[in-house]
């Protein structure tokens, strides 16, 4: 959750707690990391984190950097999301996009920097390519049947999946922006919103889900696997 989002709406959030759901933090203002300096993602890192915590009254252990921002311009970053107190994180995707993306990076939930945990967006391996399937633009633009296909393939080696969705990808009547966004963004962005909640719910019908901070209680002991 947004550290702002949770300003506004404090009850929004109290609700999804209490329905047992975890809550991370996705910083406070949707500020990517690389324009930020390490102090400035430090305060609103710190911010959201109190925030959550005193609204929900559990600890934060986790993380998502806006827009996957996480990637080789921000080495400092795992330092301190560590320093702050959280187990893992999840904002390094390892596919190849103008915005994010770290090609090289391990596909699967990992030990990486500073001690953390890394749990890496869902991709399809075709050759040497990393192809984004788990989440977002990509599950709205692949068949469904394509995810589930990856989900199980998945599943059957021991590997969990790990998906994303915006809360504005379930509303088609949101209005449509132009402005000064790049084509490919607003293309993207728009895409096949219609369909958004019944592919999330055929995935929740067809697969087991569970919190990523139970996930990283059960993997504490088990060995590091970098496989890509």
């Amino acid at each position: 959750m947004l550290g702002t989002a949770a300003y506004e709406h404090p009850d929004c959030i109290r609700c999804i707690a209490g329905a047992g759901h975890e809550i991370g933090t996705h910083g406070w203002s949707h500020t990517p990391i690389y324009r930020q300096s390490r102090a400035e993602f430090a305060a609103e890192l710190a911010r959201s984190i109190a925030l959550l915590e005193d609204l929900t009254g559990r600890r934060v252990r986790g993380h998502r950097a806006a827009m996957f921002s996480l990637t080789a311009r921000t080495p400092w970053a795992p330092d301190t999301l560590a320093a702050a107190g959280l187990c893992y994180d999840s904002s390094i995707f390892p596919v190849h996009n103008y915005r994010y993306g770290v090609p090289s990076a391990p596909r699967f939930p990992h030990r990486a920097a500073a001690g953390l945990w890394e749990l890496p967006i869902t991709t399809l391996r075709a050759g040497w390519l990393n192809v984004p399937v788990g989440g977002g633009f990509y599950a709205r633009f692949w068949p469904g049947a394509l995810l589930r296909w990856t989900v199980a393939r998945l599943n059957r080696q021991g590997r969990p999946a790990v998906f994303y969705f915006h809360p504005w990808e379930f509303d088609p009547a949101q209005p449509r922006l132009r402005g000064d966004a790049r084509p490919l963004a607003l293309a993207t962005h728009y895409y096949r919103l219609a369909g958004a909640r019944a592919t999330l719910e055929r995935l929740l019908d067809a697969f087991e889900w569970g919190a990523a901070e139970d996930y990283i209680t059960e993997m504490q002991s088990e060995p590091t696997i970098d496989d890509r």
